[in-house]
């Protein structure tokens, strides 16, 4: 008994596209289970293909293939298979392409380029293949950054470029362009080496420089390179690293080529030579060296202030002064250099600049006035002032005199010296009444206090005077003063009544006058020029006489009386004739 069992086509792998390398054989196959077996036509761009040399056509099992012999451009195009085994029928297309594989127009798929850091520059690389390559580009073996300053283009004739823009250290490297197409790939390779431009001092720094000390100091170049040189700053040997104190900066604009360091709050200790290196991936240079010295004129940073201080004690002066070198100090006293014989101390601590003067055992009189800090260095001078009070009790150095004598109806000063601080206040005292203050004075250049007594007179100002001087610290009594008020002589005649006198020999002659005067008058009468006693004095009466008069009485008589005040004269002549 025969059976037969009829079965529809299942194509179980489909007809697919297919690319041959030129001068390759290509084979297109399909798979189809059915039964009874089908019948396997193909076609070339609809014309059927029989078995040649160009074409062979073979079934293995159920895998019908066409295989097209050393694939050449005319082959290429679309192959249809019509399979059909009498009960189902079906047809399907696919196209063969003939390619030639990707290759790099260039004698050798590897070279090397340069580029200078902040400049542009192009790698390009030439293909050619059919199909027409598709390229990429890679960058050490990854795929190119993202970045704006990559961009690829690429012309008719294969030729792809990356182009970067400013080009940056980071963009060494190797770059790679890999061209695909259907039937291959190749890569081609640049070594991309990017260099700097050496820099170059445009503007060195200065030889010297002479700085202030406690104000800041700049030290600056200008120098050009590619990338922007990195300075750093020396101090002879020593790097100076950035601090609070030490400020370092660059160019910080398009343009700018400068590069400075600013030390705030120069010291002594910054003194030296200064330099530079400059540097970048290009090459290095040194500057010149900037011989920087710290000077400063003396300067006063804290006042004197001026003192009050108590007989006795010691006055100290304080102050704070800069400069350099460190400034010579010089103590002063109403202008006179102070030294240890009148107990002056001076210290001075450098570091720190704090001044020093000490004054023991201060008296009134030797150290009462201005004192004056001097400094003086190479660079200049300056001087501060400041008063010195000693706090004293009064102390009187010249006394009112025990006497003091003056003539009636003249003007008489009454002095004391007296030394105190506060300035003493004067008491005046006559007979132990006060005096009232109209007549006192103060002569402040002699410390003198006077006391005026106008127009003296026995009656009102004859007496004790004494005055009392007295301050916060205590007071002091001056030695009591007599004054003595003196009158001038006064002479009045009681007799004879005229100034010439005739007698006969044997008449009584007298003179008789009242003397008075403060003190009492030296009284001398005289005849022709020579003393005659008087015959007597009492009182203020004083008496001459002659009881009978002789002719050798005959002469001119002269009473003269004088004190300290005054002289009065007064003459009388006798003129003697016979009986």
């Amino acid at each position: 008994m025969h059976c037969s069992f009829l079965a529809p086509l299942n194509i179980t792998q489909s007809l697919t596209d297919i690319n041959v390398l030129l001068g390759q054989n290509g084979t297109l196959q399909i798979t189809c289970d059915a039964f009874p077996v089908p019948k396997v036509t193909w076609f070339f761009n609809d014309t059927e293909l029989k078995n040649s040399a160009k074409h062979k056509i073979e079934i293995k099992n159920n895998v019908f293939s066409l295989t097209v012999n050393k694939a050449d451009h005319p082959d290429v195009g679309t192959y249809r298979v019509q399979v059909d085994n009498g009960i189902d029928k079906t047809e399907q297309t696919a196209k063969l392409n003939v390619g030639v594989k990707p290759k790099v127009e260039a004698a050798k798929p590897a070279n090397e380029q340069s580029s200078v850091i902040g400049q542009d520059t192009q790698i390009s690389w030439k293909f050619s293949g059919i199909e027409k390559p598709q390229i990429t580009w890679l960058f050490n073996g990854q795929p190119l950054p993202t970045n704006e300053r990559f961009q690829i283009t690429e012309t008719e004739d294969g030729t792809s470029t990356l182009s970067i823009k400013s080009a940056e250290l980071t963009d060494k490297g190797v770059y790679t362009a890999k061209a695909t197409n259907a039937v291959g790939e190749v890569e081609a390779k640049t070594t991309l080496n990017i260099a700097g431009i050496k820099p170059v001092l445009t503007n060195d720094l200065e030889a010297t420089i002479q700085a202030t000390k406690g104000e800041s100091m700049t030290i600056k170049l200008t120098a050009t390179g590619t990338p922007k040189p990195e300075v750093v700053w020396m101090r002879g040997n020593d790097e100076l690293a950035p601090s609070d104190r030490i400020q370092v900066s660059g160019p910080t604009s398009e343009g700018d080529d400068t590069y400075t360091i600013t030390i705030l709050n120069v010291q002594p200790e910054d003194q030296g030579d200064y330099s530079a290196k400059i540097t970048n991936v290009g090459g290095s240079l040194k500057s010149k060296k900037c011989k920087v010295t710290v000077t400063k004129s003396p300067v006063f940073v804290g006042k004197l202030t001026a003192q009050e201080v108590k007989q006795g004690e010691t006055a100290v002066f304080e102050t704070k002064i800069d400069g350099y070198p460190a400034p010579k100090i010089t103590w002063l006293l109403n202008g006179k250099p102070l030294t240890a014989k009148e107990g002056a101390q001076v210290e001075f601590n450098a570091a720190t600049g704090d001044a020093k003067l000490s004054v023991a055992k201060v008296d009134l009189q030797q150290h009462s006035g201005i004192v004056t800090c001097r400094l003086e260095n190479v660079h200049g001078s300056q001087e501060e002032t400041a008063r010195l009070d000693i706090l004293a009790a009064p102390l009187i150095t010249t006394q009112l005199p025990k006497t003091e004598e003056t003539v009636s109806g003249k003007d008489v000063t009454l002095r004391v010296v007296v030394r105190g601080s506060p300035r003493p206040e004067a008491r005046w005292f006559y007979n132990d009444t006060p005096v009232a203050p109209e007549n006192t004075t103060y002569d402040e250049e002699k410390s003198e206090y006077q006391l005026l007594i106008k127009g003296a007179t026995v009656s009102a100002n004859e007496g004790t005077y004494r005055v009392v001087m007295k301050n916060d610290l205590g007071e002091s009594e001056s030695t009591p003063c007599t004054l003595t008020i003196l009158e001038p002589v006064k002479l009045t005649k009681i007799g004879p009544a005229t100034d010439a006198v005739d007698l006969k020999v044997g008449e009584a002659f007298e003179i008789s006058f009242d003397v008075e005067g403060k003190e009492a008058p030296k009284v001398q009468l005289t005849k022709d020029g020579k003393e005659v006693k008087l015959t007597s004095v009492e009182g203020t009466r004083h008496v001459y006489t002659i009881a009978d008069v002789k002719p050798q009485d005959q002469g001119v008589y002269k009473l003269s009386a004088k004190n300290k005040t005054s002289t009065e004269e007064s003459s009388i002549t006798l003129n003697v004739t016979g009986k």
